[in-house]
């Protein structure tokens, strides 16, 4: 059971122990290693992430550096979804090119399976693939319960959605109108309370009040937005780009043959959804 995570990853390779000397907590199907090495402090969402594809038994990712099959690795994994880290060693057993569409970014493609995982990581993994692989079964279901919803009845399908949105929207602002009026009357309170003011000096005090703190709200949401809108644009556009390198990749792989298939039957099925629908 293997899925798709979003990481922070960092690797050192482990040597050879010449006094044959097994570290604690290795045993000899680790091939008699030196204690793991120190690695850079992880700065999660600053650092390079990568797409790697992981199991319970192993790991397949990409890097810049041709590493050899039987070298072994000590593993720093950061899951981004969960901000759960783990420390694995690990053995390679493959090394080759990489998707070459990918601009070269990461120039190999390295698998590795887990070495000498203690049962408390390996129950912890399965539990982490194991969510990430019904939350990745539930988005496609959704995605493709839409998808075949605007194919087979698209008037109904955009119109449903916009009544759904047009709906959500109402409860927002109408949770909003209560968050404001409670503040405001617990304000109100409090300043009558603590001042002895009459009503008018009370609503003044209270008029400003809100007013700051809009305008505070206003502030740092107008320093937070521009870096979130960064980060879409950026994320939106890696995901667009992997999934170009991986389209083309694919294609080149096929045989004239297998192209000639493709093409027959997204030209059949195009053709059959407009004879339907018209």
């Amino acid at each position: 059971m293997r899925v798709y995570e979003q990481v922070n990853l960092f690797y050192r390779k482990m040597t050879l122990n010449p006094l044959n000397e097994i570290p604690h907590g290795f045993d000899n199907t680790a091939g008699l290693l030196l204690v793991e090495p120190s690695f850079p402090h992880s700065q999660s969402l600053e650092n390079d992430t990568l797409n790697v594809n992981i199991s319970v038994s192993g790991i397949a990712f990409t890097c810049t550096e041709e590493l050899k099959e039987g070298d072994f690795l000590m593993l720093r994994i950061l899951f981004l979804s969960s901000m759960t880290t783990f420390m694995i060693c690990c053995k390679v057993v493959y090394c080759k090119p990489s998707n070459p569409y990918e601009g070269n970014r990461h120039p190999y493609s390295i698998g590795a399976q887990f070495v000498n995982i203690t049962a408390e990581d390996s129950a912890l993994l399965n539990r982490h693939v194991g969510r990430i692989k019904k939350q990745q079964f539930a988005v496609n279901c959704v995605l493709t319960a839409l998808t075949l919803a605007l194919l087979f009845a698209p008037a109904e399908a955009l119109g449903l959605l916009v009544e759904m949105a047009r709906h959500l929207l109402k409860v927002i602002l109408h949770m909003l109108h209560i968050v404001f009026e409670i503040i405001e009357s617990n304000l109100d309170h409090l300043i009558e309370h603590h001042f002895h003011t009459d009503t008018h000096e009370t609503q003044v005090i209270v008029f400003y009040l809100i007013v700051t703190f809009g305008l505070v709200i206003a502030y740092f949401l107008g320093r937070m937005i521009p870096s979130v809108v960064v980060r879409l644009r950026k994320g939106t556009f890696l995901w667009w780009s992997r999934k170009k390198s991986s389209c083309l990749y694919f294609w080149c792989q096929q045989t004239e043959f297998d192209k000639i298939k493709i093409v027959g039957i997204v030209t059949a099925a195009i053709a059959s959804y407009v004879y339907i629908n018209t």
